[in-house]
């Protein structure tokens, strides 16, 4: 049987065994990035497949792979891989699609409730004690702290703005519009048809800082949407405005955002993602600011989530092996460079 070589690096899981099991079969070695503390630039030089979840896979690592077939990456999204590139040496590059959809949907969810609710803020007052000093009065009853979170609006009077409406945007918007709120959308790749089957208003950008109460972000990181809420975004937004961001870090300027935050120019942030991830610094301002909601980018995990995210990368990288086109080929342009389309 022939012998081919896969690459792994993983990070929010931890037994391969699936992986091994399965590629064993087809006489592939598997190298464990993680376990093993092996160097990916050094072992996917001669791998036939790379399969990776957040490491950078750059121009000059991509040129120095001899027989790389497959880049399958671990996400939906693809950030960390030099498309372009990979598309010139003929290799495909798949993602996990919607693999983790209601999951992402219903954590930004939460997060929004949690905002509007003021949920945190309230919990962190009442276990952190001081009341009156807080309130600036003396505390009768426990009612009395409910006007720590002063105003709070009814959801059927609070604006959700969505920007970027794809399958996760649309299915948020589902699920916002069963609750109460009145959905606004922005996404200049969907027609203002398809927002409005949903229910949704389709909005300018511009419309879209002003209008809502609640923004949250669901678009890919590309060029155009890096850093696009920014400073001057953050003054266009209503100082109630609540900032929600579960797609990537860097769509947000972080030190905008700190600094829109502290001057009052918006009310509130909660973020499952950051800019800066691989590690995080402890440092982080955004961690010291009572008015931030901040997990640990786990909006796509569930039990079921994380073995079909599994399943679809593994699936793709035999399926590249076999000589096959794989599923969630993210460069279809590859497909003329090998004269397969």
């Amino acid at each position: 049987m022939q012998k081919f070589k896969a690459v792994i690096e993983h990070a929010t899981f931890y037994d391969l065994s699936m992986e091994r099991d399965a590629l064993g079969k087809m006489g592939v070695e598997v190298v464990d990035i993680v376990e093993s503390g092996a160097d990916i630039r050094k072992e996917a030089v001669d791998a036939d497949a790379v399969m990776v979840e957040t490491e950078t896979i750059d121009r000059d690592l991509i040129y120095s792979m001899k027989k790389c077939k497959i880049i399958a990456v671990y996400a939906t999204g693809y950030d960390n891989i030099d498309v372009k590139a990979a598309t010139e040496r003929g290799i495909f590059v798949t993602n996990a699609g919607n693999y983790c959809s209601e999951e992402v949907q219903d954590h930004a969810l939460a997060l929004i409730m949690a905002s509007v609710r003021k949920l945190f803020l309230y919990s962190q007052a009442l276990k952190s004690g001081n009341w009156e000093k807080k309130l600036g009065r003396p505390v009768r009853s426990l009612l009395d702290l409910k006007d720590l979170g002063v105003p709070i609006k009814g959801i059927p009077d609070t604006v959700l703005g969505i920007f970027g409406f794809g399958r996760i945007g649309r299915g948020l918007c589902r699920k916002a519009r069963c609750i109460g709120f009145k959905v606004i959308a922005h996404d200049p790749l969907v027609p203002p048809e398809e927002i409005l089957k949903e229910g949704a208003t389709p909005v300018s950008f511009e419309e879209l800082l002003e209008k809502s109460d609640v923004i949250s972000i669901h678009a890919p990181l590309t060029e155009e949407t890096r850093h696009k809420f920014s400073y001057n975004e953050f003054k266009k937004m209503k100082k109630t405005a609540i900032l929600v961001n579960a797609s990537r870090g860097a769509i947000l300027d972080e030190a905008a955002l700190v600094k829109a935050l502290k001057e009052g120019e918006i009310q509130a942030a909660a973020l499952d993602v950051l800019e800066e991830e691989n590690p995080p610094s402890e440092d982080n301002p955004l961690f010291k600011l009572d008015n931030v909601i901040v997990t640990p980018h786990c909006a796509f995990y569930s039990e079921r989530s994380q073995m079909e995210l599994r399943r679809r990368i593994l699936n793709q990288a035999m399926q590249a092996l076999r000589g096959e086109v794989p599923d969630n080929l993210v460069n279809r342009e590859v497909l003329a460079k090998l004269g397969r389309e």
